[in-house]
């Protein structure tokens, strides 16, 4: 039973990574955390977590913790509570590897500007890394995390692999 939670900013290999692994483990890829989904209540963004956490030998593409960091930098959209954060680590903790993406801002910004982004723009991502620094310290599970600045997709994939495979 695993969960593969691939956390980070725009533009750091997170789908690239999670249709590498799903094509090497077989696991199904879904989206975790969404724009749309930020904009459906607390309520239901907290049910949609719950029933991710159920799953297993899944690769998630953002989960709870993007919903942290996006939540509190676009205004209007929902965000789980310390409480329901809580539970749902719980639920995952002896399953989930989480697995943070990470670059060098100029680096991601330049792949944004190659990349087009409908809801992300330049100016957006250090701030976005500056929460995403936050969030990751007083996560309540164990992370394993890749600057994409060194590692090639390819190499990202093949190391979890090694490690959890």
């Amino acid at each position: 039973m695993t969960l593969i939670i691939l956390e980070g900013a725009d533009c750091c290999y997170k789908s690239t990574v999670a249709a590498k692994l799903s094509k090497e483990m077989g696991y199904p890829i879904i989206k975790g955390s969404s724009f749309e989904l930020a904009t459906s209540g607390n309520e239901k963004l907290f049910e949609h977590f719950s029933k991710l956490a159920d799953e297993d030998n899944v690769i998630i593409d953002r989960f709870i913790y993007s919903n942290l960091v996006y939540a509190r930098k676009f205004k209007n959209y929902s965000i789980l509570t310390e409480q329901q954060l809580r539970i749902i680590e719980d639920k995952i903790k002896m399953k989930a590897k989480v697995v943070y993406l990470h670059a060098d801002p100029k680096i991601i910004k330049q792949r944004l500007l190659d990349r087009g982004d409908e809801y992300i723009v330049e100016r957006d991502i250090e701030p976005v890394l500056k929460l995403y620094n936050n969030v990751i310290d007083n996560m309540g599970l164990q992370m394993n995390s890749w600057d994409t600045n060194e590692w090639n997709s390819d190499e990202i994939v093949e190391d979890i692999i090694y490690l959890w495979g």
